[in-house]
């Protein structure tokens, strides 16, 4: 049986690839690229530091990003430590567990799913910033700071701290040391004694703390203080504060994250939240 004259070409085509085509790809074409050089992603916004500080592995996976990398790389069985510059990052998945210490003894173990930057102090970052979070614990020295899940900034002398995210969107920062610690979430100021907790909402616009404005005034409540603007009349009562806006005059109350504009003869009541029921201390 004789092979037809266009079945004969095809197979003979067929081994030389090279007689058709020159590349794999014939349709569509080769995708261009729209910027060149490259994005350089978000390692653009953590440019590296002089700090240095000590990665521990206690549980895989634990994975570090060095400074300018575009992603991380495990670290092997046999890699129990490693060196970080500030702006790395240490990526934990669930399940594992990592240790960050730093040269003055201050240092984050961070428990389960976890993404944490260094920062660089000399150009007045916090020392740690959070960006995922399960279940962590700090032990800090004076003077350092923690930008936690969400944008506020955790200043402490002491520890441990311990912070766990809920799945109902907030984030519990507990006090278990025997020294006060001090919590910035937006305008609020939070001071925490020993064996205290509070618990931040995750925003959509963050929770970095606010540059609070000189002419703002501050009236002590029970517990809390309201921020005023203008000339406005506060007082305690019945377990609260109550602000209110005389004749020929209004302003602005803040607490607890809420802004109120009083017009003339307006008032308002500011009350501690409650907490939820089922709420209960991290653990350790």
């Amino acid at each position: 049986m004789k092979v037809p004259i266009v079945l004969a070409a095809l197979l003979a085509c067929a081994a030389l690839p090279a007689c058709l085509w020159r590349t794999t790809q014939r349709w569509p074409g080769p995708m261009q690229s729209s910027a060149d050089p490259l994005a350089p992603g978000d390692s653009a916004e953590h440019p590296p530091g002089p700090e240095e500080v000590t990665l521990i592995r206690h549980a895989d996976p634990v994975q570090v990003r060095p400074v300018g990398a575009l992603s991380g790389h495990p670290l092997s069985f046999f890699d129990k430590r490693a060196r970080l510059n500030a702006g790395g990052a240490v990526i934990v998945s669930p399940g594992g567990r990592a240790e960050v210490l730093w040269p003055g003894g201050s240092s984050v173990v961070l428990f389960g799913e976890a993404v944490g930057w260094i920062g660089s102090p000399s150009r007045g970052e916090p020392m740690f910033e959070l960006r995922e979070l399960d279940r962590a614990r700090l032990d800090l020295h004076p003077g350092d700071q923690v930008r936690i899940l969400g944008g506020a900034v955790l200043t402490g002398a002491s520890g441990p701290y311990v912070l766990q995210r809920d799945p109902d969107q907030t984030v519990l920062v507990h006090n278990q040391s025997k020294e006060p610690v001090q919590v910035a979430f937006r305008e609020e100021h939070f001071d925490l004694s020993a064996g205290q907790i509070v618990r931040l909402p995750l925003l959509s616009s963050g929770g970095a703390p606010f540059v609070e404005d000189p002419e703002l005034e501050r009236f002590a409540g029970p517990g809390y203080n309201v921020r005023l603007l203008g000339t406005l009349d506060c007082a305690e009562a019945d377990g609260g504060v109550r602000v209110r806006a005389p004749e020929g005059s209004a302003g602005e109350a803040r607490a607890f994250g809420v802004r109120v504009q009083l017009a003339a003869g307006q008032s308002a009541f500011f009350s501690e939240p409650k907490a939820a029921p089922n709420s209960t201390p991290p653990r350790p």
